[in-house]
């Protein structure tokens, strides 16, 4: 019997239970922390992702507002918050069109359509300065007025409001 004892095996192999636990909590910590970080990224894609839409969708409002200003004959009435205008179509015809927020949206109407030029719109105001380097402006268009500063304030990803301004020589 003392020869048994001689025989048995002192380096058996295995894992004990604590280190099977220490492993799993160490392998969930990580696989948490993996997730919080992938979250926050898919977040910030997002987030990016909405201001690129608000920014082009200002670009193209104050776009088009640019080209129907500029192509503009007389103005028939202003103000801080919209602008009625005179231009030529393509027929030559006089068409008059009026350029205001409604609510969130920004539209562009004359007497047979009515465009939404963009949407959540939170600010949208016109000033009418006399010359480039005037840095008081008027609020409705003068006989002296040359240049109209439009800015427009929209409302983007998180609520976060963004102001783009544009200074147009009509």
């Amino acid at each position: 019997m003392g020869e048994m004892m001689k025989l048995k095996k002192t380096d058996e192999r295995g894992f004990t239970l604590i280190e099977v636990i220490v492993t799993l909590i160490l392998v969930g910590i990580t696989a948490a922390m993996a997730g919080m970080w992938i979250v926050s990224v898919a977040k910030g894609y997002v987030f990016a992702k909405k201001n690129m839409e608000t920014t082009q969708k200002a670009q193209l409002a104050l776009t088009r507002l640019e080209k129907e200003f500029k192509s503009m004959s007389a103005i028939t009435s202003s103000s801080a918050n919209s602008i009625t205008y005179d231009r030529l179509d393509n027929t030559g015809a006089i068409i008059n069109q009026t350029v205001t927020r409604t609510g969130s949206l920004l539209k562009i109407k004359d007497e047979l359509n009515d465009d939404t030029l963009t949407n959540s719109v939170s600010a949208f105001t016109l000033s009418y300065c006399d010359d480039a380097t005037s840095t008081s402006c008027h609020a409705t268009w003068t006989s002296t007025s040359c240049i109209i500063v439009i800015t427009l304030t929209l409302t983007g990803a998180d609520n976060i409001q963004s102001t783009f301004t544009q200074r147009i020589v009509p």
